[in-house]
């Protein structure tokens, strides 16, 4: 049973790594290299030398991250699958245009937080304060693309809100509190339901 859950974590990991690469590789074929600096993609290579090394911490350093902004993501994605019609608005992209790798490599968001999830389940949570390394983060990466991303890409949501809404405030305030605040709930729902016996 030991040597099975082993063998899957790795696959896990292995699963992670290509998708994350993948998007890497991908966009600097294509020269898009902007999009290198998507929150999900770094996400995905951390997430997968987690599942590698067994270190449920790491991966759970992510999921705190991407929980809430891929649970709207999906909302988003099925809604206008089924529907036809933009709900967020925010996956619209997917559907301009033909299907291409890049967008095979986009269909990560559908499935990556409860494989991570899964994964750490398996591995066992022994600390449930990863998410002060998800602050740091996500700071860092602000840092990051502010300094060196066009404003006109709009990585991660940095320079315009990815939804139409508008709270009067600082934009830069504004994605620090919903990045922090979504992140910070994230840890709260998911240490004291889906590791509460931790």
């Amino acid at each position: 049973m030991k040597m099975k859950k082993g063998v899957a974590l790795n696959v896990i990991g292995v699963i992670f790594l290509i998708f994350g690469i993948g998007a890497w590789v991908n966009y600097t074929l294509t020269f898009d290299l902007n999009k290198i600096f998507w929150m999900c993609y770094l996400s995905l290579i951390i997430m997968g030398i987690g599942a590698l090394r067994k270190n449920a911490y790491v991966i759970m350093s992510q999921v705190y991250i991407l929980a809430l902004p891929l649970i709207i993501w999906d909302i988003d994605f099925i809604f206008r699958l089924f529907s036809g019609t933009p709900l967020f608005g925010i996956t619209d992209y997917f559907f301009w245009g033909d299907f291409n790798f890049g967008k095979f490599i986009v269909l990560q968001h559908l499935f990556s937080v409860p494989l991570a999830i899964f994964a750490a389940r398996n591995i066992g949570l022994e600390r449930k304060d990863a998410w002060k390394v998800s602050l740091i983060q996500i700071a860092l990466v602000y840092i990051t693309v502010s300094s060196f991303v066009p404003k006109e890409h709009n990585i991660n949501c940095i320079f315009t809100s990815c939804v139409n809404t508008s709270l009067g405030l600082p934009y830069p305030l504004i994605w620090f509190v919903v990045f922090f605040g979504m992140t910070l709930v994230s840890a709260f729902v998911i240490n004291n339901y889906i590791f509460k016996e931790n």
